[in-house]
């Protein structure tokens, strides 16, 4: 019995986790979907988001769930400045100049916390969402459970945005065919600083709900940047859905393993995981054709 209140109450945690983790990639997938590029500091836009949204707590004494108000316009123009600064550059250059590029931002953004924020960890002490409730015999943290809530409405609001408007279907129109879409009137750089901005955006809303219940440091951007491309490459191209059904098997299969083995093993599975699954689908679970 104890058993499996213990597998319960860690498929709960760890699907509430996991609606994060799709958050976190769908900005990913943005990115390199639209852009064909692989952006290696994805993970450190998160940790970037995560100390933004500690510098507003700290200097205007708002609530942690009310950041992205700031940080979420913020990151979008960080984004779209980097896109037309750096990443643009490498548009016409090979995959190894591309990769280069963003592993050095990778670094770049890593050391730049350091000099503002020290290596010691960074939380915030208080929130209106902290506390938990029972159902059951399960507990449910609020300040999980509105993550979880907030990163769904944000992955619906993004699916829709891509298939509603006229500036997602150019985004979606230049994923698909760029010189087709480009015939079509479709301004290729302009779309493409969106698809960046939007994708940096995103790991603003991710970083203000993680901030609700976990500490940020200037290394945490590996971890998380790892487990995008864990999720995106579980998942494959084109479904949204599919990006949400692989960040709760990746979610859920890392807090069963750090609840029955050991907490250190958690990403040994979620690689092992990864790789069995592009062995029998190199496509991913859900990649289009």
């Amino acid at each position: 019995m104890q058993i499996i209140q213990t597998a319960l109450q860690s498929l709960v945690d760890g699907m509430m986790m996991g609606t994060i983790y799709a958050l976190i990639t769908l900005g990913l997938a943005l990115v390199f979907g639209v852009m064909n590029v692989v952006n290696f500091a994805h993970g450190d836009f998160v940790m970037v988001s995560m100390y933004a949204a500690y510098w507003v707590v700290t200097l205007l004494s708002w609530d942690t769930v009310a950041t992205p108000l700031i940080t979420f316009p913020l990151l979008f123009l960080i984004g779209v400045v980097i896109y037309y600064v750096i990443i643009r550059r490498t548009l016409r250059h090979s995959y190894v100049v591309q990769i280069a590029v963003t592993v050095g931002l990778q670094y770049f953004l890593r050391a730049l916390a350091q000099v503002f924020f020290q290596a010691q960890p960074k939380a915030l002490q208080s929130s209106i969402v902290q506390g938990s409730f029972l159902i059951g015999n399960i507990t449910v943290l609020n300040s999980r459970l509105l993550a979880a809530v907030v990163s769904l409405v944000v992955i619906l609001a993004v699916s829709l945005f891509l298939s509603k408007t006229w500036a997602g279907r150019a985004i979606r129109a230049a994923s698909d065919d760029l010189d087709v879409s480009s015939l079509m009137g479709v301004n290729y750089h302009r779309t493409y600083a969106i698809s960046f901005g939007l994708g940096t955006a995103l790991t603003a809303i991710a970083g203000s709900l993680l901030m609700t219940f976990q500490p940020v440091s200037p290394v945490m951007g590996v971890s998380f940047g790892l487990l995008s491309f864990v999720v995106l490459a579980l998942a494959g191209l084109g479904s949204t859905v599919g990006l949400l059904i692989s960040g709760l098997i990746i979610g859920s299969a890392e807090a069963l393993t750090m609840a029955f083995w050991d907490p250190r093993a958690r990403l040994l599975v979620v690689y092992l995981i990864f790789i069995v699954v592009l062995w029998l689908k190199p496509r991913g679970l859900f990649g289009r054709k």
